[in-house]
């Protein structure tokens, strides 16, 4: 609708592969980790048999996750191919490793939801805010390339941002400047996922099952 009434560039950037890179991320972030809340309790019942392990449900639930967000990435590719709306990326490669990088962030972000939920309902109560909010500042609507230095240079700590910035590189090749860089990005999420990990290992413990 934008682009019929108003233009297909904004910011000198097309709209529509703009806005298609960077939705389908921001829906794997919300999905997953809504999908995630609680999920020990409300699976309390498989662990019962000896081989299920709370890691194991987790891992059940994040595949089907990413499995369907990367099938509406394909699918709504198609289509808009066909119609013209957007063409192949311009550096495939990098579009890869940055949905790569958005997949990790996602899984390490739940891991960390998930464990805390059972430690207190509050987290539910505060995720769901804040995976609205996360739209706004997480990269989905804006390049880094258009904030100022100073604000530039505190938004490119975040893993999220990272990972739009090389989505971006991935689909407008160099007719855009980004500021992804990967080394950085594999350092955080390993740190974030490492904790997540940790949390989720006493996560048997708070379970009430009712």
């Amino acid at each position: 609708m934008w682009r019929m009434i108003r233009a297909t560039h904004d910011h000198g950037v097309l709209v529509m592969p703009f806005l298609w890179s960077g939705y389908l991320p921001l829906l794997l972030f919300r999905h997953l980790g809504g999908r995630i809340l609680q999920f020990i309790r409300q699976n309390a019942s498989l662990l019962y048999h000896r081989q299920v392990t709370i890691l194991d449900i987790f891992i059940a639930r994040s595949l089907l996750e990413i499995g369907s967000n990367i099938t509406a990435l394909l699918v709504s590719f198609v289509v808009f191919y066909i119609i013209g709306a957007v063409d192949m990326p311009r550096d495939l490669p990098m579009f890869y490793v940055g949905y790569f990088f958005m997949a990790w962030w996602a899984v390490a972000i739940a891991l960390i939801i998930g464990a805390l939920s059972e430690r207190s309902d509050w987290v539910q109560q505060i995720w769901w805010p804040y995976s609205y909010l996360y739209m706004m500042f997480s990269g989905f609507f804006w390049l880094a390339d258009w904030l100022p230095p100073s604000v530039r240079t505190v938004v490119l700590y975040q893993p999220y941002t990272q990972a739009y910035e090389m989505i971006r590189a991935g689909v407008f090749g160099a007719t855009i400047r980004t500021y992804g860089d990967p080394i950085y990005t594999t350092c955080v999420l390993a740190v974030l996922t490492l904790l997540g990990l940790w949390l989720l290992r006493e996560g048997r413990r708070y379970v009430v099952v009712e």
